[in-house]
């Protein structure tokens, strides 16, 4: 008789590191199911599932709505590994996002994936064995400026895993943060979003915010790393007996935490400043010569 396959749930598979997961997940054998929030999506993964030649079942799972939550584990589950991949971004100062957008990273970013890891835990306990991947962030360890709600959820999806993998340890439940710094996927590209009040031109972080976007688009989002090493690295933990808490992704994020070890983080935190500064004095001198 076969060995069993392991039966492991994603969110956030439309695009970036959920889809590449789930796609390297099905070729290492293992029985998928990949969710996303709206299944007009899936397109990308379909395509991507078909080419690899695997599949894996694909499900509509709004991580902010417990009634999707619970159908979707009450017609798959129980499952053995559970990875809370889904999330948001909201660029734009702290001064100018809403009370309802920042709310909305705190639902999706953190609540989600609490709300979905209180419901696949029962099944895991009943079996003595499971595994619980949260997808942080190098932003939820450092924060990020012009990003202060999402390096906030993550700093509190952090503290969650932390804490529940003590509460969980009696019944063989290992919980891992895997925190990566930059890589290319959506959630600071194409499905990025900018606050309400992003171009408010009466705001004092109106340049700031201006010069924020161009210090992505100029010096981060082409340096960013290919999300398949993240995706890879997931893969690796989910066939590991015995994964560390904690999993730091990328050579920006090393850099960052050794200097953050070392006491020397203010040193970063001044050179993106400057950069800061820097494109939001283009900026301003741009809108001079338009108004001219």
């Amino acid at each position: 008789m076969g060995k069993t396959r392991k039966k492991v749930l994603i969110t956030g598979c439309s695009s970036g590191f959920g889809l590449l997961t789930a796609v390297a997940a099905a070729k290492a054998g293992f029985d998928v199911v990949a969710t996303m929030r709206n299944l007009n999506k899936d397109a990308n993964l379909k395509s991507a599932l078909e080419k690899a030649h695997v599949h894996a079942e694909i499900a509509e799972l709004d991580v902010t709505k417990p009634e999707t939550i619970n159908a979707v584990v009450q017609r798959f589950g129980p499952f053995d590994i559970l990875v809370n991949n889904a999330g948001i971004l909201m660029g734009g100062s702290f001064l100018d996002i809403t009370d309802a957008e920042m709310r909305s990273v705190f639902e999706t970013d953190y609540f989600g994936a609490v709300n979905l890891t209180r419901a696949v835990v029962p099944d895991m306990i009943k079996n003595k064995s499971g595994l619980i991947i949260n997808i942080a962030s190098l932003a939820g360890r450092v924060g990020h400026l012009f990003n202060a709600a999402y390096g906030a959820a993550k700093h509190a999806l952090i503290g969650f895993s932390r804490s529940t993998r003590l509460e969980l340890k009696k019944f063989r439940i290992r919980v891992v943060s895997v925190e990566p710094g930059y890589f290319k996927t959506g959630v600071i590209g194409n499905n990025a979003y900018l606050t309400e009040n992003f171009y408010d031109s009466n705001s004092p972080m109106f340049e700031l915010n201006r010069g924020f976007l161009k210090m992505m688009m100029k010096d981060i989002i082409p340096k960013a790393g290919d999300p398949k090493i993240v995706a890879k690295k997931i893969v690796k933990i989910m066939k590991t007996p015995k994964p560390k808490n904690h999993y730091i992704i990328g050579k920006d994020a090393w850099l960052v935490v050794i200097f953050q070890w070392l006491g020397l983080l203010k040193l970063i935190e001044q050179d993106v400043y400057i950069k800061l500064i820097r494109h939001a004095r283009r900026k301003m001198k741009q809108k001079k010569k338009i108004n001219r």
